[in-house]
């Protein structure tokens, strides 16, 4: 008797729409769709995570790749002249030639910090550091991971929702996060995106607030058994009754707290101070958010 594997068509289907899902063009429903099935199928949510790797790979190699500044120079002076080209189509022209396309392409002209049109300007794929055993780093980093996934890499802090849209990409429960954050935000900062993503096996809620080249993420995710150490952390970092742990990698700085059931995040390119005082005004609102909605 041949058996049906309902199971692997399901898994076909959901690994086709995966290089959208990553550059985030599925339409909701479709997003939804993969999203349920990456909870339940650890070979498809593996491949994504390669997926992922890979593309950030492919970025960093072209990152460091760098053509000859006289090279370079020639390129633009001969398009600025459209009908003299006197290209000499060698290979090693050719890869050069590519390399710096690619480059601009994928923005890795820009520097850290330098503001462009608005944009934000930062490495791609940074990675975090953390010593072994330290708990409470490793945790942070999973806030870090997400927001350099979502708003570096695939460029989601330059990207602006409508309030439809906010409202189609956030689940039902999760839409009031948008005012909340508004609110409790300085003075400025527009919440520009809000989405639900999944990375490293976990489904996270990433609202992104912007001022100009200012970028700040509030990212949540069910903590699944994972929590704080209770000790050392310092006075100060102590807000509304409850801890919040902090790190720095790469110019950006890392808030996060935990209510019963989640990990928040804060993150940005905000000097540490600044950082803290945008993670202790959002806490107690999202603390009070996040039991309300699990009533």
């Amino acid at each position: 008797m041949k058996i049906l594997n309902f199971e692997n068509g399901q898994c076909n289907r959901v690994r086709s729409y995966l290089d959208s899902y990553l550059s985030n063009e599925l339409m909701v429903e479709t997003n939804l769709e993969v999203l349920k099935h990456l909870e339940s199928c650890a070979d498809c949510s593996r491949l994504l995570d390669d997926r992922a790797r890979i593309k950030a790979q492919l970025r960093r190699v072209v990152s460091n790749v760098q053509a000859p500044e006289a090279l370079q120079d020639r390129i633009r002076n001969d398009l600025r002249r459209p009908q003299r080209f006197n290209f000499s189509f060698t290979p090693s022209w050719m890869l050069a030639a590519a390399a710096v396309v690619l480059a601009a392409i994928l923005g890795v002209i820009f520097r850290p910090g330098v503001k462009s049109g608005g944009s934000v300007a930062q490495p791609l794929s940074l990675s975090a550091e953390v010593k072994p055993g330290d708990v409470a780093g490793q945790l942070l980093k999973v806030g870090f991971d997400d927001h350099v996934y979502c708003a570096i890499d695939h460029g989601m802090a330059n990207k602006r929702f409508t309030s439809e849209a906010l409202s189609e990409k956030l689940s039902p429960k999760s839409a009031g996060l948008v005012e909340l954050t508004k609110e409790k935000m300085p003075q400025g900062f527009d919440v520009v995106v809000g989405h639900r993503c999944h990375y490293q096996n976990r489904e996270f809620v990433h609202l992104i607030a912007r001022r100009q080249a200012e970028v700040v993420s509030l990212i949540l995710t069910r903590k699944n058994g994972a929590a704080f150490p209770t000790g050392g952390v310092a006075a100060e970092m102590t807000a509304a009754g409850v801890p919040m742990h902090e790190a720095s990698w790469h110019n950006l700085e890392v808030a996060g707290f935990e209510t019963s059931n989640y990990l928040v995040f804060v993150v940005s390119n905000e000097v540490r101070t600044e950082n803290e005082k945008i993670a202790a005004n959002l806490l107690p609102g999202v603390s009070d958010f996040l039991r309300r909605i699990d009533a």
